[in-house]
């Protein structure tokens, strides 16, 4: 029952904005199953706790788990996710920014929030940016800038402006001295360890007491390069028992020494990300801002140095960021991923990256698609593939010829063969065109379909005739011509015949995070799909072609 209930719970629930309603959800469990009519109590009870969980998900992972208990249901009825209107937008006057730190490559959760920045900012006629966050520059490389514009440009993103915190150094000066005079911050001396300690016992220290003038002589040492790294920092002065953690006084501004790999040497004192932030919003005119919850708890921090310097606070929206199972989502765990070998690189399939995916053969409007149904949900979840895989499939099944390719191949021999011409069309239902194949007595099958036949069991080989095994050897089958008439409830049967071609497929396993390599042997006519291509092994799955040499070498995309 309880099996029954949940489907039908998840249906009305995809059905109608994520909420489901006992009331809609009974009469389908007992028009399903009408011996259930004399226990709508107990099916009432046990349906209320189920709803109840069913409601908390996000409309993502409502779909998911529909598609993997009753998938049909989703072919009746897709759900089509939209986005609430932008609250307090004037039409023309909107500004928004997606604002990416370049310490890694652009992922799955990065393209997410450009995409639903640039929405909105198109949708209400404004202006759109790509502000990059580049003060913490010890882990910012030219090559993460470079890769994160051509992601942009690979999602369909026509931005207005690129900017660079790193280029607006000299303003934080002038806002951070404002503070100063006004009492508002303070020069620090106290070690990190004992500032941390400070904060968690909501104690002041005595750098708080100092004076306004005490406060702007150490400042100017500072700029003045007369500080090592750690020895001083500007902190705003808030207050240490604040409820908020990050409002207990924090450092705004800080001593980093070395290379900046945009601006060089030129500047050692930096400030921290809110901060930056704060002032930002000012100088490009940020309207409205959408980002992920985790910067919730920052917000009234940011607020607060915008109320001090007299800056209006843009809009700003929150939504819950996205995982994918058994996919890391930290720079520094695939960085380090990559420097032991662990990863191929930035683009290994494994990875959730824009250039993972690209090598998979996802298209940009699946993304786009995955970004916009997901929405603005505050609930936090982690997703399967199959969410935006999905997306994927619908727009490539129509645009993907389709190939015969033999896993693990065993041979297989047809006693009185016709020696036959099959026209294989390269698509079921789009005319692209036809190949043929000349076919003798030998022919090679996956291994799989092979170690579950028995001697006397008929099959066909798909799209030409049905054989009948005679004799099962460990690496051969000896079969007999059947005719070419279909024969119900016979199973249809891959095949390759000896002029072929070897093949690798490098399959993810988000399971283990482990690369499987499926090796096997297609049809000759698999050397004219081209370095890029996405095509469809039938039985087997989409994948895109990586490489080229005696063997072709695919990426599995998903099935």
């Amino acid at each position: 029952m309880k099996d029954l209930i949940l489907k039908w719970a998840l249906k009305n629930a995809v059905d109608h904005d994520g909420k489901a309603q006992l009331g809609a959800v009974i009469p389908k469990i007992i028009g399903e199953k009408p011996s259930l009519k004399d226990k709508v109590k107990e099916i009432a009870k046990e349906a209320s706790a189920v709803l109840k969980e069913v409601n908390k998900m996000t409309i993502a992972e409502q779909t998911s788990k529909l598609e993997k208990i009753a998938p049909e249901l989703l072919e009746k009825k897709e759900h089509k996710q939209g986005l609430p209107p932008l609250p307090d937008a004037i039409p023309g006057k909107v500004v928004m920014i997606f604002p990416p730190e370049p310490s890694k490559y652009t992922t799955i959760g990065h393209a997410k929030a450009c995409i639903l920045n640039y929405y909105y900012a198109k949708e209400n006629k404004g202006k759109f940016i790509i502000r990059f966050e580049d003060t913490n520059w010890e882990k910012v490389k030219n090559e993460y800038y470079d890769q994160f514009l051509k992601d942009f440009e690979w999602l369909g993103i026509k931005w207005d402006k690129v900017d660079y915190v790193s280029d607006h150094v000299d303003d934080f000066y002038k806002s951070a001295e404002k503070l100063i005079k006004n009492d508002d911050a303070y020069m620090c001396n106290c070690p990190a360890e004992t500032i941390h300690s400070h904060r968690f016992k909501k104690q002041s220290c005595a750098c708080r007491k100092r004076s306004v003038k005490q406060n702007l002589e150490l400042w100017e040492k500072m700029l003045d390069n007369k500080f090592k790294e750690g020895e001083y920092s500007l902190r705003a002065k808030i207050g240490m028992e604040h409820k908020n953690a990050a409002m207990r006084d924090p450092t705004i501004m800080r001593v980093l020494i070395g290379t900046h790999p945009r601006v060089g040497g030129k500047y050692s004192v930096w400030p921290v990300y809110d901060f930056a932030t704060a002032i930002m919003d000012k100088i490009e005119g940020v309207t409205h801002r959408i980002r992920g919850k985790e910067f919730e708890v920052r917000a009234e921090l940011q607020q607060w140095i915008q109320e001090k310097l007299g800056i209006k606070s843009p809009v700003v929206l929150e939504y819950a960021r996205i995982n994918f199972e058994g996919v890391p989502s930290s720079g520094r765990l695939i960085r380090e991923g990559i420097a032991t070998e662990k990863y191929l690189g930035w683009d290994d399939p494994r990875l959730s990256t824009i250039v993972a995916l690209k090598k998979r053969g996802f298209l940009p409007e699946a993304i786009w698609k995955f970004s916009i149904n997901t929405g603005m949900s505050k609930t936090e979840s982690t997703l399967e593939w199959s969410i935006i895989e999905a997306e994927n499939r619908k727009l490539i099944d129509p645009l993907a010829k389709r190939y015969f390719f033999v896993p693990n191949p065993i041979k297989l021999k047809v006693e009185k063969a016709p020696q036959l011409k099959a026209k294989l069309n390269y698509h079921p239902d789009k005319d692209f065109g036809s190949r043929e194949i000349d076919t003798n007595d030998t022919f090679f099958i996956p291994g799989a379909d092979a170690e579950n036949m028995e001697k006397g069991e008929l099959f066909r080989l798909k799209d030409l005739y049905n054989v009948k095994i005679i004799k099962k050897m460990k690496s051969e089958l000896i079969c007999e011509y059947a005719g070419k008439e279909l024969v119900d409830n016979t199973k249809k049967i891959q095949w390759v015949t000896e002029d072929n071609v070897g093949i690798e497929i490098m399959v993810p396993n988000f399971k283990n995070v482990t690369l499987d390599f499926v090796k096997g042997i297609a049809e000759k006519s698999a050397v004219t799909i081209k370095i890029g291509e996405v095509i469809q092994f039938e039985r087997f799955g989409f994948a895109r072609l990586d490489s080229k040499d005696k063997t072709l070498k695919f990426v599995f995309a998903h099935k």
